[in-house]
């Protein structure tokens, strides 16, 4: 099998600009999406990847081209590149709002890394799916991949504009909760969470739109002391944390 050692390659071009697929990088984020059940449409090792990950190199056996370590480098989104790179179809998996106990909404967060440990919080804390506002980073995208650690493959994830959803969760019972720097709001201590909850987490910068925040029951916010805000995905964690440990509901 000869190498591909040009940038200029179709299916080089395909990976840097993959349009509706997904690229995944690394040994564990491609072993975990074959998990899911995400089904590889091509994939990139080099010669020295295939023999050091030859148990992954089987599961993708058949899509399988081989590049050089200076082509790896050239897709490569990471500073090490492991040499390892899979092309998979999107698979969407819709929040289960009906019977959940708890969904995520957040409001333009624009950040992958805030994205991805956000939704790796909410899988970790039980909850039933997050919906993205349409301006929020893309749910695939590399760096909200590597931030969720690979939950992004498991937990139900939905792009939709919140005006649309928050109706819907509030005929399904929620509880809706915009998070908020504004001490004037409820503090995180106060809140039971006894019954069925929908928070919202607002833009790094400008918080949760008034458009949002008007839709919602209460505003809330972490109580803090000395730094003036919360990074989105820390604080997004802190309420993930504090709602199960409050929470009636079995997670």
């Amino acid at each position: 099998m000869s190498e591909i050692i040009s940038r200029r390659n179709a299916l080089i071009k395909q990976f840097r600009f993959p349009g509706d697929f997904i690229v995944v990088e690394g040994v564990k984020l491609i072993s975990e999406a074959l998990d899911c059940g995400f089904v590889p449409k091509a994939s990139l090792l080099t010669e020295k990847a295939i023999k050091k990950y030859s148990q992954l190199y089987t599961r993708l056996y058949g899509t399988v081209s081989v590049i050089t370590d200076a082509i790896a480098e050239y897709i490569s989104d990471t500073s090490t590149p492991q040499g390892v790179f899979a092309m998979f179809g999107r698979k969407e998996l819709y929040p289960d709002y009906k019977s959940s106990a708890h969904i995520m909404l957040l409001d333009c967060i624009q950040d992958p890394g805030n994205v991805g440990a956000i939704i790796r919080s909410c899988e970790a804390f039980g909850f039933g799916g997050v919906f993205l506002s349409e301006d929020s980073a893309d749910i695939y995208n590399p760096k909200v991949i590597r931030a969720s650690a690979g939950s992004v493959f498991r937990q139900p994830t939905h792009k939709e504009k919140l005006t649309t959803v928050i109706p819907l969760l509030r005929k399904a019972g929620y509880a809706l909760y915009s998070s908020a720097i504004d001490k004037n709001a409820v503090s995180l201590r106060e809140i039971d969470f006894s019954g069925k909850s929908a928070i919202v987490i607002g833009n790094e910068g400008a918080g949760v739109s008034q458009e949002v925040s008007d839709l919602c029951d209460r505003s809330l916010y972490i109580p803090i002391q000395g730094a003036e805000s919360l990074n989105a995905g820390v604080a997004a964690g802190i309420i993930c944390y504090e709602i199960k440990r409050k929470s009636n509901f079995v997670l």
